[in-house]
């Protein structure tokens, strides 16, 4: 009786496991979000452009995570969603960050090279960055990989408490084909 016992609770443990398995399979799939679906966060709201793929975020310090799909033959884009408390070092020291973290393949400073503007939109300010040549990302571990050929556009909303960032990195001709959607979708940034 107890061998039928602990094998019937075997079973139920194995099918739970397996259940919880392919339930964490299930979360981490990517939504592909319906046209103009709006996502409002901390008070804060935006619409999604059509084709942008809502992804879960791959690690706790972002709000939300976005992967805008590759265009002739090049890699997807991804869109990252942070909020700081404090204001995370500022809105200029972030922008120069950014920028920073691309070299000209001519040698020329990146800054020069960078299109940086201000909008303002539903009462928010916001900065805009679009910068292109050799991206260096700093990984954990302080290393860098030289990914050529790349492209970031970037805003910062100014909130009277902390300011968002969306930062989008990926293949300069990806982020050039998005590019236009994305300085529509800083259009539809407010606070509720």
């Amino acid at each position: 009786m107890r061998t039928a016992y602990r094998a019937q609770l075997i079973l139920l443990v194995f099918l739970y496991l397996i259940y919880q398995g392919c339930k964490s399979k299930e979360e981490q799939q990517p939504q592909i979000p319906a046209h103009g679906t709006s996502i409002s966060q901390n008070g804060l709201s935006y619409t999604i452009p059509d084709h942008w793929i809502e992804e879960n975020p791959s690690s706790a310090m972002r709000k939300a995570q976005f992967r805008l799909p590759g265009v002739d033959g090049a890699g997807d884009a991804e869109l990252a969603v942070f909020v700081f408390p404090g204001g995370g070092g500022g809105i200029q020291a972030n922008i120069n960050r950014w920028i920073g973290q691309f070299k000209q393949p001519d040698g020329s400073n990146s800054m020069d090279k960078a299109e940086i503007k201000k909008i303002e939109s539903n009462g928010l300010p916001i900065n805009i960055v679009y910068v292109t040549g050799t991206y260096n990302p700093m990984t954990m571990g302080g290393s860098t990989t030289e990914l050529k050929n790349y492209a970031m556009i970037a805003a910062i909303v100014e909130t009277s408490t902390d300011p968002w960032f969306f930062k989008t990195v990926g293949p300069e001709v990806t982020i050039n084909h998005w590019r236009q959607d994305f300085e529509k979708f800083t259009r539809t940034i407010s606070l509720k």
